[in-house]
């Protein structure tokens, strides 16, 4: 089958948009651990040696962590990871990261595949809810989640933390 240049070029688009956003969520993650309880917790509750992986189908188009000595590390490649995300294409992933699509839809609309246990992907999941809502202001969260998680922290302090690594 044959691709358009025009359809090349958004898919292109699309995977780097979703590189940034997979890098900033990876951010989110890291700050929240250090803000939120919540996230804290559930992060805590994972075993040393605990890994994931989202990607979309695209080349390098990846989120891998991993649980390391107590803290979220990310990685370049992950094989055999406790819980692999994979979405169907490139547009699904889109649609998720710019947050016009939430989890729980995607998942009941099989727009992804999920390689793992389900318990633990039920955490990774409640620690992306609540990075989303810390992420993305409240007019597009209360359309991607049921229900918008009260905020432990200021959004402001958040996005400092994320954006400078701290």
């Amino acid at each position: 089958m044959k691709i358009s240049y025009k359809r090349k070029s958004i898919i292109k688009i699309k995977a780097i948009i979703s590189k940034i956003v997979l890098f900033f969520l990876y951010r989110g993650f890291k700050a929240g651990y250090k803000l939120d309880t919540r996230i804290k917790k559930e992060i805590d509750s994972w075993q040393n040696g605990f890994s994931a992986v989202i990607e979309t189908g695209e080349k390098n188009t990846k989120l891998c962590i991993t649980k390391e000595n107590g803290k979220l590390v990310r990685k370049k490649q992950i094989n055999n990871a406790d819980i692999v995300i994979t979405f169907k294409s490139i547009d699904v992933a889109f649609l998720m990261f710019t947050g016009r699509l939430g989890v729980a839809k995607a998942y009941a609309e099989h727009r992804f595949t999920l390689k793992g246990e389900i318990n633990q992907t039920m955490s990774l999941v409640r620690v992306i809810d609540l990075v989303e809502a810390y992420l993305f202001p409240k007019f597009i969260t209360k359309n991607i989640l049921k229900e918008v998680p009260k905020k432990e922290a200021n959004m402001l302090r958040t996005y400092i933390c994320v954006i400078t690594n701290i």
